[in-house]
């Protein structure tokens, strides 16, 4: 079991290239979820170049987007903090809503920054934290380095980290997988932006996009886990 590398100031253009193909994305389903559950203001913690952040506003919430990384922040929407998910600089049972989304594989123990999003959250508040699964894109395990290694926070496991968390009574914890041909690379550059984002290099993952059987359906495994704060005060 492994932590993901950080390479979002090293490398910006491997986290980018997701934007440089279409695909499903999760965003905007806990944008709305978070609508749903009538939350004003949220923590989106990791929050990156803003892609949930950017969606909150106009469903009336406001966001404070967290993130370790200056490249990502010089590139998010206001107002951002540069700060670790394992320390908020946030009080206590201060904000309706935190997202930690495809983010907690970069912590040796992902229940830390978990904890701390729980210590923010209000009584009643809800959390959505997501991550593939180890086999998710299996078309592709044959061009991917460690296709299926684990991970510290993999879809397989996180409602159980998760729950492990939002243990106390009142607590609920709930996950929303997602599993099937959602994205399908039509094209050499799709394939290229799609494997950058698996961390390969630019000139491997134009090498590996030439040996594929275009288009290419991809089953896409893993899943969003929604916790909520008991509401004792």
């Amino acid at each position: 079991m492994s932590v993901l590398p950080n390479d979002y100031d090293s490398d910006p253009d491997r986290f980018l290239s997701t934007e440089k193909h279409p695909h499903d994305d999760v965003h905007p389903y806990v944008a709305a979820r978070f609508a749903a559950a009538g939350a004003r203001t949220v923590l989106d913690v990791g929050g990156g170049n803003g892609r949930l952040a950017r969606l909150l506003p106009g469903l009336s919430m406001r966001c404070l987007l967290i993130d370790l990384s200056p490249t990502m922040l010089d590139l998010a929407p206001r107002p951002s903090v540069r700060a670790d998910g394992a320390r908020l600089p946030v009080a206590d049972a201060s904000v309706d809503a935190v997202a930690a989304l495809f983010t907690l594989y970069h912590y040796d123990d992902p229940r830390v920054p978990i904890r701390e999003a729980r210590r923010v959250l209000r009584p009643g508040g809800l959390f959505a934290a997501c991550a593939a699964n180890r086999d998710s894109d299996p078309e592709l395990a044959q061009v991917i380095p460690e296709w299926g290694a684990a991970s510290t926070f993999d879809g397989e496991d996180a409602p159980a980290i998760v729950a492990s968390v939002f243990a106390a009574p009142g607590d609920t914890v709930r996950a929303d997988p997602w599993n099937g041909p959602l994205v399908t690379l039509a094209s050499v550059p799709a394939a290229v932006a799609c494997l950058r984002v698996y961390g390969l290099a630019q000139a491997a993952a134009a090498a590996a996009a030439e040996t594929l059987d275009l288009p290419l359906p991809l089953t896409k495994r893993g899943c969003v886990v929604y916790a909520t704060k008991n509401s004792a005060r």
